[in-house]
């Protein structure tokens, strides 16, 4: 029971980062190319990003502990490693999804040290765009979209 609420949870909460992240870099990149002020809201979209990255990694967390395909691909690591749908989880999406997480961290973290509207913007905009990419990467899109509602 604990799996399936999970692994629903996670699905659908990973269109709410995917329009996180869409949301801040179109701020960052609105920001820095249109050479923008930094406003409060980017700051914001920054952090709401930041926010549901971390609870996503929550969720996974515990799929991990949950689920049978990744307990199974840790009691057999090398042997998991020829199935392809545990070397996925084990060896591309959650060290992936963990590297997109540090990044948007350290890019929020960077936009507050810097002085200059513009940098703020363009670390934004480079930072947040690394992260989307090893999201968009990280997604076992061979699944479906909404797992367990449709």
């Amino acid at each position: 029971m604990l799996f399936t609420v999970t692994v629903i949870a996670h699905n659908i909460f990973r269109w709410l980062v995917v329009l996180a992240t869409v949301w801040a870099l179109l701020r960052a990149y609105r920001g820095w190319l249109g050479k923008r002020a930094w406003e409060e809201a980017d700051a914001q979209a920054g952090f709401i990003l930041s926010l549901s990255l971390d609870f996503q990694a929550l969720l996974g967390v515990i799929l991990a502990f949950a689920s049978p395909l990744v307990r199974l691909g840790f009691a057999n690591l090398a042997g998991g490693m020829h199935i392809p749908q545990i070397r996925f989880f084990l060896a591309e999406h959650m060290p992936l999804m963990m590297i997109g997480l540090i990044v948007a961290h350290i890019t929020g973290a960077r936009t507050k040290k810097v002085g200059e509207d513009h940098v703020k913007h363009r670390w934004a905009a480079l930072g947040y765009s690394l992260a989307l990419l090893m999201t968009l990467v990280a997604i076992p899109w061979w699944r479906p979209l909404l797992r367990g509602i449709i």
